[in-house]
């Protein structure tokens, strides 16, 4: 975030005064890691996330993940809560408790009584995450699930994908450019594009 030489192309300066925009200012703890129609997502809240999920994920005893890659995929989750958050309010669809409960025994049933618990612990998914989580993915099976019946086909995560697409793209979505570019959703999950910046190419490094 402080790199400010004179040679830089105006696009990466833009893109540099765009993270101080969100942030507000260098320190890594404060400002906005993304915004979504004025929802701010504090870069302390996402800290908060991604040091609590390496923590639970140690005390499970699962494979640690690298800190940059950690944040990335904390972040493209937060983000992708809260489009899919947004699409089922439009949708008419809620997840109730029933439903979070239900979707835990049939994940159970289909995998032969392992324990969801353990396995969110050993990938960073406290319990006290694991309900919100459960309960996004409650929303997102419905949304499929009324959109296969509109089309007259069957289910497929593509479907969700361009649900979730159509969402986002009538949201203002702003991502700090020390996370990303960009917010999309794919067949595997949300994902954020990485930011380039012209001055790091090679015309620029030669």
């Amino acid at each position: 975030m402080s790199r400010t030489s004179r040679s830089v192309p105006t696009l990466a300066l833009a893109a540099l005064l765009a993270g101080f925009a969100l942030t507000g200012c260098a320190d890594s703890k404060s400002g906005a890691a993304a915004v979504v129609d004025g929802d701010r997502i504090e870069i302390s809240s996402l800290n908060a996330r991604v040091e609590q999920a390496a923590d639970t994920r140690e005390k499970a005893g699962g494979q640690q993940v690298p800190g940059v890659d950690a944040t990335r995929a904390q972040l493209a989750y937060m983000l992708e809560e809260r489009v899919t958050k947004e699409a089922a309010d439009r949708a008419g669809i809620t997840a109730t408790a029933t439903d979070v409960v239900d979707w835990k025994r049939v994940w159970t049933v289909q995998n032969r009584g392992a324990s969801l618990t353990d396995v969110a612990a050993r990938s960073g998914i406290a319990g006290d995450q694991l309900d919100r989580l459960v309960a996004t993915e409650v929303l997102q099976d419905k949304l499929v699930l009324q959109q296969a019946a509109k089309e007259g086909k069957v289910p497929t995560d593509a479907m969700l994908t361009r649900i979730l697409s159509d969402t986002a793209a009538t949201l203002k979505i702003t991502v700090n450019p020390r996370y990303g570019s960009s917010w999309s959703p794919t067949d595997e999950g949300g994902a954020l594009s990485p930011t380039q910046y012209a001055w790091l190419t090679p015309k620029f490094i030669a």
